[in-house]
């Protein structure tokens, strides 16, 4: 198996072998990757790959693996630093917003593998798997029904006289088992037989393999087939609930093989934009609990206008949201974009700006805040980048209402809560600046 990586807007070229370093696929691959691209933008209304110059295709901002038969493609999150250390944040960050609880052994062992992220995470779902599984296989009550010499629940009374009428020896009985033969570990068992034809790594297909083997009295579900309401955690099995969800985004990563046409192709991707909201919120979320703050994830929702039947319209649903007492300490709204020192305001459009002043007034925000990913073309960090003050229709300043715009290091993630605590204090709102930037009217 060869692994072809490339970053965020990178182009990958047709030639006429597989080339992972210079970037380059077989014909019959780069066809693949184009049809892979449409069935996707079909499905989710979103672009993995454009046409670029030459017969190139240029990775968007989804990061993952697609399987290509024995090779795969590889995008990366336009992060600095060297390729390993990428996919050690990008894994990182996969773990925080699945809560799968990455310790720092955990993250020595990512960073001593030259693995793909496919493969980063299917030993760190075997990992989390076993520490479940050494703690006692889950069993529950279910409902089963069999002919049987005695009776054990309850008669059928419909099934006995449809199928036993000629057989007085026998009983249809309906009773509860408590079982291993259940759907969560069923979800579990199905996700390491999609895992199996996946993984390449010879610790990971023994991991496999072994799992496999502990699973032995659960059934073998097809992926379209697992009941998720049913296979959700209780309080009895909340340790489960993080491997779970890892579970099904790889069920959910199934697709028809987009080389062959079998049932066997995998495409397990991510939305930067979503990842990068979901794992500084998830960030926010520890870190200003400890300063009696409640931060929330997409809304409240509200909404900006009413139409004049009464009807909310236009409705806003920030990234993140932080309370203190009842009343809202400040905004954050994620945008994974790279700022240019060299642009008008850094490239920060007017259509965010307005979108912001949407929140700070209808959620009567004195602080809302635009945060990007730092790189370093922007040269050193600083907790703000710019303030923007908002004044009335008589030019005065509100000085109780600004928009500010920040960034983020994601080269080294142990640095993220530290400089969040720069661009907010313990209480929970801004700094207090040194003087305010009024925005033009």
């Amino acid at each position: 198996m060869a692994v072809l990586a490339l970053r965020e807007y990178e182009r990958i070229t047709c030639g006429d072998t597989f080339d992972p370093i210079n970037r380059v696929v077989r014909a019959d691959q780069h066809r693949a990757l184009e049809r892979f691209s449409e069935e996707y933008q079909k499905l989710h209304k979103v672009t993995v790959f454009q046409h670029g110059p030459r017969l190139s295709l240029v990775a968007q901002n989804f990061v993952g693996v697609i399987n290509l038969g024995r090779d795969q493609i590889e995008v990366l999150p336009k992060i600095e630093g060297e390729i390993s250390q990428v996919r050690h944040n990008l894994a990182r960050m996969i773990s925080v917003v699945l809560d799968l609880q990455l310790y720092d052994d955990d993250s020595t062992k990512v960073d001593k593998h030259n693995d793909s992220i496919l493969e980063i995470l299917i030993r760190l779902f075997c990992e989390k798997l076993w520490q479940c599984v050494r703690r006692g296989m889950v069993r529950r009550y279910e409902t089963r029904s069999d002919n049987l010499t005695m009776l054990r629940g309850r008669l059928s009374v419909i099934d006995q006289i449809r199928h036993n009428l000629a057989r007085p020896d026998r009983l249809a009985c309906i009773f509860d088992e408590f079982s291993e033969n259940n759907p969560l570990n069923q979800a579990l068992k199905a996700a390491l037989r999609v895992l199996s034809k996946v993984a390449k790594t010879q610790t990971n297909q023994r991991n496999i393999a072994e799992l496999v083997f502990c699973f032995q009295e659960v059934d073998d579900l097809a992926p379209n087939a697992i009941n998720w309401a049913m296979a959700g955690t209780n309080r009895l099995s909340l340790r489960y609930k993080p491997v779970l969800a890892l579970a099904r985004l790889f069920i959910e990563s199934k697709s028809p093989d987009i080389v062959s046409g079998s049932g066997d192709g995998f495409a397990l991707l991510f939305d930067m934009n979503q990842l990068f909201e979901s794992y500084v919120g998830a960030i926010a979320k520890r870190l200003f609990a400890k300063d009696g703050l409640v931060v929330s994830l997409q809304g409240p929702k509200r909404h900006l206008a009413r139409l004049a039947s009464g009807s909310p319209v236009f409705a806003l649903k920030p990234d993140i949201v932080a309370r203190k007492g009842g009343k809202i300490a400040f905004i954050i709204d994620t945008k994974w974009k790279r700022l240019k020192e060299e642009s008008y305001r850094e490239g920060v459009t007017s259509t965010d700006v307005y979108q912001m002043y949407a929140y700070s007034t209808q959620y009567a925000s004195p602080d809302v805040l635009l945060l990007y990913p730092h790189h370093s073309e922007l040269g050193e960090w600083t907790p703000r980048r710019a303030e923007y003050w908002v004044h009335g229709a008589d030019g005065a300043l509100g000085l109780n209402q600004r928009i500010c715009v920040s960034t983020i290091e994601l080269q080294n993630l142990n640095l993220i809560p530290g400089k969040l605590k720069e661009i907010f204090i313990i209480e929970g709102t801004f700094q207090e600046p040194k003087s305010p930037t009024p925005v033009v009217a």
